[in-house]
């Protein structure tokens, strides 16, 4: 790892002497950026985050003692400030030492000396990295077990971090969500520690906490998913709640389908509630099209209603489990913490779709009644010849000429023993077979509707449309 250097001369020459001269890199630093006023290296400053700012002391705007002053006060600034002057004024040394710089050199600069700053800038740094996985260990002690003990200890621990959890101040907590272990934690000087896998934790002071995040997302850019905040924490036995919120809301970039920051809202619970029953009326009904409806309600009540992941895996386990009645061992696809259903899926988006499809699939698996569950021996004929020829043109009719049985007798078999309308059972045969060339082919809508034994292209899509709850193309390309 590099530590950052920028470089600030109102002479463009003394920095390009200063880059030259120095084999930056050879020594554990890279430069990251220059500038030529106080006031362009103030705003670098808050940019890049440099770990060393080397400067003139007069310049004109704003002066190099001035530069220490104000860079100083910036949150969470951590550079050293090294003054290259061309003034060998005591004054000047003297004030600039004041501010908090850590050394006055002279013009023309001495490599020897700027090396030795750099090994003491690098020492003292690496020093920090190297017990930052001490801190930490009363927070992780007081979040497994709250004793007393544990409690005394994570205030002092506050206490040194320059945190406090006073009503008059107060602490945030930040978690993080992270697509694979982080990579840049030495550089972030807060208070943090592991909570999961791929989770981190942060404190920081409550009015700092916009400047604690956007240095979390710059450290942590490449592998951030989500991040979740806090509500002010004024009382450190509600740490343990406020984290579990932030928690929570760093997952919610499953739900946007995005990364992002993210607070815990208060879900619309009566409303997921009621969608959750009237999907099950539509999977027991085997009424895909209400089905299809009640998941397009369910995006968007994750939309709109703060629905959170812990109601996406309520959601999926409930599906799986009404889903039984189709196949015995589909409850084995359950999952048991939220966990599993971040890592089986990238978003909300593709569980739904996923869902979908599940729903789908077994719903238009099993249209055809079996002709042995009937005790009816006519009737049995009469289902079995249906199931083996529902593509070709059938009717009530027919069927009462080639098995000699009135046309409304056949009716009321029909609803008795399958508890569907003759024209509804062909229809759904029908549809079925449609769904699964649409899946299998890429046969034109209109030649399928013709396969499917509809010669009319506008009764078969609406009659699609009636029973899956989409049109031929929708449903081709969800099932993709």
């Amino acid at each position: 790892m590099r530590y950052k250097v920028l470089l600030v001369d109102d002479e463009a020459w003394v920095i390009e002497s200063l880059k030259a001269n120095v084999d930056w890199q050879l020594h554990g630093f890279e430069v990251a950026g220059t500038a030529l006023s106080g006031g362009e290296a103030l705003a670098k400053i808050d940019e890049i985050r440099p770990d060393a700012v080397f400067t003139d002391i007069r310049m004109p705007g704003m002066s190099g003692l001035e530069l220490i002053k104000k860079g100083s006060e910036l949150p969470y600034q951590r550079a050293h400030y090294i003054v290259v002057s061309g003034y060998a004024e005591f004054a000047y040394a003297q004030k600039a030492l004041t501010y908090g710089a850590l050394a006055y050199c002279l013009k023309p600069f001495d490599e020897n000396e700027i090396i030795a700053i750099l090994h003491k800038i690098k020492r003292e740094k690496d020093a920090r990295a190297a017990r930052a996985p001490e801190r930490g260990k009363a927070l992780q002690a007081f979040l497994e077990i709250p004793l007393d003990a544990h409690r005394a200890q994570l205030l002092n621990e506050l206490e040194e971090c320059g945190l406090s959890a006073e009503p008059d101040e107060g602490v945030c907590a930040i978690v993080c969500a992270l697509g694979g272990p982080p990579s840049a934690l030495a550089t972030l000087e807060l208070l943090h520690v592991k909570i999961g896998a791929c989770k981190q934790l942060f404190l920081a002071p409550w009015e700092r906490m916009d400047e604690a995040i956007e240095e979390i997302r710059e450290a942590l850019a490449d592998g951030l998913r989500g991040i979740g905040v806090s509500g002010r924490i004024t009382d450190i036995d509600l740490l343990t709640e406020e984290i579990d919120a932030a928690n929570e809301a760093a997952d919610h970039y499953f739900i946007a389908g995005s990364a992002g920051t993210f607070r815990r809202r208060k879900p619309n619970k009566a409303a997921f509630h009621d969608a959750m029953k009237q999907l099950g009326d539509a999977i027991h009904e085997s009424d895909l099209a209400a089905a299809n409806r009640t998941f397009d309600a369910i995006a968007a009540l994750f939309r709109d209603a703060d629905l959170s992941v812990k109601h996406a895996l309520h959601l999926y386990n409930m599906v799986h489990s009404l889903m039984y009645r189709f196949q015995s061992d589909i409850s084995d696809g359950m999952l048991y913490s939220h966990e599993l259903l971040l890592a089986g899926f990238p978003s909300l988006a593709e569980m739904l779709h996923y869902l979908r499809q599940f729903v789908s699939r077994y719903m238009l698996e099993t249209p055809e009644f079996d002709s042995q569950d009937s005790s009816n021996e006519t009737f049995r004929a009469i289902l079995q010849f249906v199931n083996q020829n529902y593509l070709q043109d059938i009717s009530i009719q027919s069927l009462s000429g080639k098995f000699y049985t009135n046309p409304s007798y056949i009716c009321q078999l029909f609803k008795r023993e399958v508890g569907d309308t003759f024209t509804s059972y062909i229809a759904r045969l029908r549809i079925t077979y449609a769904c699964e060339l649409l899946s299998r082919t890429n046969l034109l809508v209109g030649e399928i509707a013709e396969k499917a034994g509809y010669s009319d292209y506008f009764y078969f899509t609406r009659s699609f449309k009636r029973i899956v709850g989409k049109t031929p193309s929708q449903y081709r390309e969800e099932m993709k």
